[in-house]
């Protein structure tokens, strides 16, 4: 956070929405991934998905162009979520949008991510040592990993939006319509109204 004595030096000619989309980058970073599941309550947008649904690319566009606070959780299969982002006491269903991609497209984006990690390689190398594999890019693991997620946005009044083939961007400025349907009809979504 960027205390008054920073913003004076800073200049006098930044205004005070590029010092909300600075701390709101700070704060994304800070809730990447579930980092900091404590910090739910003070996000403006929580972002949920199975891994690699494109949850963190999405929380800094948001957070560099809007100045959103956004947190982003990953949904996994075997482990629960955090307490905290099933609290409905304290999480605004309405402000959490559940990433769900295409399984093609999911399959695809892993198994690149593993050849980069060169994970099947060492898994070949060391087959005979290890009968298990990484079931991450596979097919009927990652469909249920998606179902999970669903299921999850459904019980949970979660607002699910397909990923597949859209650009960041794209996706982001959806956000910020269904936010400003939401909170601000008939006006435009800015930082002044998320304070």
């Amino acid at each position: 956070m960027l205390s008054a004595k920073r913003r004076k030096y800073a200049g006098s000619h930044l205004g005070d929405s590029y010092y909300r989309r600075i701390e709101a980058v700070e704060f994304a970073l800070k809730a990447d991934d579930g980092q900091s599941p404590w910090l739910l309550p003070e996000a403006d947008v929580i972002l949920v998905g199975v891994s690699r649904s494109g949850k963190t690319p999405l929380s800094v566009v948001l957070a560099q162009t809007m100045g959103l606070k956004v947190a982003n959780v990953p949904l996994v299969m075997e482990v629960p979520p955090p307490k905290e982002l099933l609290d409905a006491n304290k999480i605004d269903p309405t402000r959490v949008f559940c990433l769900t991609i295409a399984p093609g497209e999911l399959r695809r984006i892993r198994t690149t991510r593993l050849e980069r990690r060169n994970v099947k390689d060492t898994e070949a190398k060391y087959s005979e040592l290890a009968q298990q594999k990484s079931n991450y890019a596979d097919r009927a693991y990652l469909l249920n990993d998606l179902k999970h997620a669903r299921a999850l946005a459904t019980a949970q009044g979660w607002t699910e939006i397909d990923v597949t083939g859209r650009a960041v961007e794209e996706t982001a400025s959806y956000i910020v319509e269904l936010l400003n349907d939401r909170f601000h009809p008939g006006e435009e979504l800015s930082s002044k109204h998320l304070s």
